[in-house]
C-alpha cells in the first residue's frame, strides 16, 4: 500500500490531468527507462481520452522552455527527466508534473507537482514512479510489464520488483543467460563467463556432449526452446564444468528470470526488451520503441533492424577503443576515455558501461557533441553525480544522474579544466 503522502501527491497530479481538456505536452528522457515511462503515461492519457504529444530529450536545455511556451499547453508532464533541471523548468508558463527519479536540483515552484521516489526513500526508476501514477489513475496494474522493462533498462537498477506484481509477469528461478528467446544457446553459453565454454566451438561441443541439439528445423536452438528435462541437464552440466575452476561462482549463473506473458517473442524477456528500447533511443528512433511498448507488431520488425545497426556500431566502437589504448588517460583515481569524434555522443554511455569494471577505477567517457562535449561516468567508489554536477557547473555546463552513474555536457574548450576539477574533488 502506498504511503499516504505519496498517494496524495499522485492523486493531485491525476486530478490535474483529468481537469486538463487541451493538448497535454509530454517530455521524456531518451533512454530505455524514458521510453518506457513515456509509453506508460501515453497509455494513461489515451485511456482518460486526453489529447497529447510526446517529445524525447537527451537532457533538458534552457531553450526547452521557449519551445514549450510557443506550443502553449495548459499542462506539461516530464517523465524520467526534470528533477535535476527545476531552475530551467521554472521558465515554463504551463502547469507541470514531474515524474522522475534523478537527483533533485532546485526547489519546485507553485505551478509544479514534483514526484520523485527519492523523497520517499523508494528505489524506483522513471518508469517505476510513472507506473505508480498509472496504477492509481486507472485502478489496475496492467502497465506493470512496461514498468519492469524500464526499471531493468535503467543503469541504476537494483530495485525490488515486488511492487510490479502482476498476473502477466511470471517469475522463475533459472539460468541467468542473456537472450533466452533470440540468441542461439551456444552463443549465450559462449558469453556467459563459464570457464571452459568461452568460444563458439567449445560451446557447440559442450551441447553435443550433453545431448542437447544445437539446431531444430534449421533454426538455432535458444534457451527458451529447451524442455524442463533439457534445462535440468544443461544446468547440472554447467555446474560440473564450472567447478573445474576455482574462480567459478555458481550463484552468479542463476537469477529470478522474468517473463512478460502479454508480449511476443524476444519482448517476453524484459532484459531483451530493454536492450531493444536502448537501441531505439540511442539510434534516435524513440517512436519505434514507444510503439513497441504500446503493442505495435509492425514496430517489432522495425526495432529488430534498429537493433542490428546498433550492435554493428557498438562493435565498431569497441574495436576502436581496443585499437587505440592511448585514448584512455589514466590517473591514480580514474580513467578518462577521450573519444572526441570517434564515438557518437548518443553511444558514449553504452561504451562506458561496457568497459567499466566495478572493482576497478571510476571511468569517464568523453565524446564530441553538437553543443560541446558529452560526458558519461560510471563508478562504485564515490558519488559521481555530485562530482560531475559540481565540475560541470564550474565549467559552464550541466550535469546530473545517480550516485554511481552520471553524465554532463560542457563546452568543448573546458575538457582539461573539467578533468582537473574532477581529479581535485575525487582526491
Amino acid at each position: 500500500m502506498l504511503m499516504k503522502e505519496l498517494a496524495n501527491l499522485l492523486n493531485i497530479a491525476i486530478e490535474k490531468i483529468k481537469n486538463t481538456n487541451t493538448v497535454i505536452q509530454v517530455v521524456s528522457h531518451l533512454d530505455a527507462d524514458g521510453v518506457s515511462a513515456a509509453a506508460i503515461i501515453s497509455s494513461v492519457l489515451y485511456q482518460l481520452k486526453k489529447d497529447f504529444q510526446v517529445t524525447f530529450v537527451k537532457m533538458i536545455k534552457p531553450e526547452i522552455a521557449d519551445t514549450i511556451n510557443e506550443r502553449e499547453p495548459k499542462l506539461t508532464i516530464f517523465t524520467d527527466v526534470g528533477s535535476g533541471y527545476i531552475d530551467v523548468l521554472k521558465k515554463i508558463k504551463s502547469d507541470i508534473i514531474i515524474l522522475d527519479h534523478h537527483e533533485v536540483e532546485g526547489t519546485p515552484s507553485d505551478n509544479m507537482i514534483h514526484i520523485n521516489p527519492l523523497d520517499f526513500d523508494l528505489e524506483l526508476s522513471g518508469a517505476g514512479i510513472t507506473y505508480l501514477l498509472a496504477k492509481e489513475a486507472l485502478k489496475n496494474n496492467t502497465l506493470a510489464p512496461i514498468a519492469v522493462v524500464g526499471t531493468i533498462g535503467d543503469v541504476s537498477y537494483s530495485a525490488d520488483l515486488k511492487i510490479f506484481e502482476n498476473p502477466f509477469i511470471e517469475i522463475e528461478r533459472g539460468l541467468n543467460l542473456f537472450g533466452r528467446y533470440t540468441r542461439p544457446l551456444y552463443k549465450s553459453l559462449e558469453y556467459s563467463g563459464i570457464p571452459g565454454i568461452n568460444s563458439s566451438s567449445k560451446a557447440l561441443q559442450f551441447m553435443s556432449e550433453i545431448g542437447i541439439e544445437t539446431q531444430k528445423n534449421g533454426d538455432w536452438v535458444t534457451l527458451s526452446d529447451l524442455d524442463n528435462d533439457e534445462k535440468k541437464r544443461l544446468t547440472d552440466a554447467i555446474i560440473r564444468e564450472g567447478l573445474k575452476s576455482k574462480s567459478f561462482k555458481a550463484d552468479s549463473l542463476f537469477s529470478n528470470n522474468l517473463t512478460l506473458k502479454s508480449f511476443q517473442e524476444e519482448l517476453r524477456d524484459p532484459k531483451e526488451f530493454a536492450t531493444i528500447l536502448n537501441a531505439c533511443a540511442n539510434m534516435n528512433e524513440p517512436a519505434t520503441g514507444l510503439a513497441l511498448c504500446l503493442g505495435s507488431e509492425k514496430a517489432l520488425k522495425e526495432a529488430r533492424g534498429v537493433l542490428r545497426g546498433y550492435r554493428r556500431l557498438i562493435g565498431n566502437y569497441m574495436r576502436w577503443v581496443e585499437s587505440n589504448p592511448d585514448s584512455i588517460k589514466k590517473t591514480e583515481k580514474a580513467d578518462y576515455l577521450i573519444a572526441d569524434d570517434n564515438i557518437n555522443e548518443n553511444l558514449i554511455g553504452t561504451i562506458v558501461s561496457m568497459l567499466f569494471k566495478p572493482k576497478e577505477k571510476t571511468l569517464f567517457g568523453f565524446a564530441n557533441a553538437e553543443d560541446g562535449i558529452k560526458i558519461s561516468v560510471r563508478s562504485k567508489s564515490f558519488d559521481v553525480q555530485k562530482v560531475v554536477t559540481e565540475a560541470a557547473k564550474i565549467c559552464n555546463g550541466r550535469g546530473g544522474g545517480h550516485e554511481f552513474a552520471a553524465g554532463a555536457t560542457i563546452p568543448l574548450e573546458e575538457k582539461d579544466k573539467f578533468i582537473e576539477k574532477c581529479e581535485s574533488m575525487i582526491k
